[in-house]
């Protein structure tokens, strides 16, 4: 288990519109921002591919060179479309909840990072096959309505995405990945197992009494009497894979207190096509267009800002802890299982 703490909450809940102009996307892809964050506008980068579905323009970004990839949602499917002049050689294709595995590995005496793709419940399934007078093939996938994705990156780019996917097993090693990262477009509805969470040492006793806000959070009454407790804390723990962010949510050093909790939204539709593997580089792309922040590095992206929760949702793990202070980083601890359903 690898734990954080503290993830970057957006600071703009407002929503972008599109830019269309191929000038810009170029510009941006060459300054590793083919997206700009989610907070603000939305830019498209290269290998671009646009449907117009019911719910409007659903962008696309392809590092798989030569096959262009279009994608629609609509009517409660997925429908994802790739074109090649070469045509596609597949030995089979899969779908399910894709994994994206962001770690660091010993090689030799250095430690180098490493992005692993791979698929948790592989279903073999049928593309829709198509050539065209001119030798180009044409795969398209249907698939039905499926869960929002959930992602977790910390500091020094480790982490993990799930994700709605297709795996295309090609010979020679030129496997196509295409991962459909979808926020939740539903009204998300927190829960936890016990709604009071409860610590005692010695003679000091520290409570918290959870409530569910109608409006999609979370509310707490803290108490912390007598004084064992130089400080309680209440924090929510989010687990995607083996990675963990703890996010405190408030804290009462003496009698009472009232926190609060919403999860963290953002809006965002991405098609993302890519080989088995990438580059901290263009996972950095990626993941500033999808909100995360980070500092500037001499020969790539620097640290991220906090942890990155790319959103909550359903796919999520959640436990509401109340950790108790007391000093020579001894603590006691209470908590519930949460969860975040619709």
């Amino acid at each position: 288990m690898i734990v954080g703490s503290n993830p970057t909450r957006p600071t703009n809940p407002t929503y972008p519109t599109f830019e269309s102009t191929a000038l810009k996307f170029v510009t941006q892809l060459l300054n590793f921002q083919f997206y700009r964050s989610l907070n603000r506008k939305l830019v498209v980068g290269s290998e671009l591919g646009r449907v117009v579905a019911s719910r409007g323009i659903v962008p696309v970004y392809s590092l798989v060179g030569g096959v262009q990839v279009e994608y629609g949602v609509g009517a409660g499917k997925s429908i994802v479309k790739l074109k090649s002049s070469r045509g596609i050689a597949h030995r089979a294709v899969y779908t399910g909840t894709g994994v994206l595995f962001f770690h660091w590995v010993q090689e030799g005496k250095t430690q180098a990072w490493r992005c692993d793709s791979s698929m948790l419940d592989p279903q073999i399934i049928q593309p829709e096959e198509a050539t065209d007078t001119g030798g180009s093939q044409t795969l398209t996938f249907t698939l039905q309505e499926s869960m929002p994705a959930a992602g977790l990156l910390r500091r020094r780019w480790e982490g993990m995405f799930l994700a709605p996917a297709i795996h295309i097993d090609v010979p020679m090693g030129r496997d196509i990945w295409i991962f459909l990262i979808r926020s939740p477009w539903f009204p998300l509805k927190p829960s936890v197992s016990k709604p009071l969470l409860s610590i005692a040492h010695d003679h000091s006793i520290a409570n918290a009494s959870i409530n569910i806000d109608p409006t999609g959070g979370l509310t707490a009454a803290v108490s912390n009497t007598g004084t064992s407790f130089k400080k309680v804390s209440l924090v929510m723990s989010r687990r995607v894979g083996e990675f963990v962010s703890e996010e405190v949510i408030g804290e009462v050093g003496s009698g009472t207190g009232n926190l609060s909790w919403r999860p963290i939204m953002r809006s965002f539709d991405l098609c993302f096509a890519m080989s088995s593997s990438m580059s901290m580089g263009e996972l950095a792309g990626v993941a500033q267009g999808l909100g995360a922040q980070f500092s500037s590095g001499f020969f790539g992206p620097g640290s991220i800002i906090g942890d990155y929760i790319l959103c909550d949702g359903p796919r999520t793990g959640y436990s509401l802890l109340l950790r108790g202070d007391l000093g020579l980083l001894r603590h006691e601890e209470d908590s519930t299982q949460a969860g975040l359903a619709w």
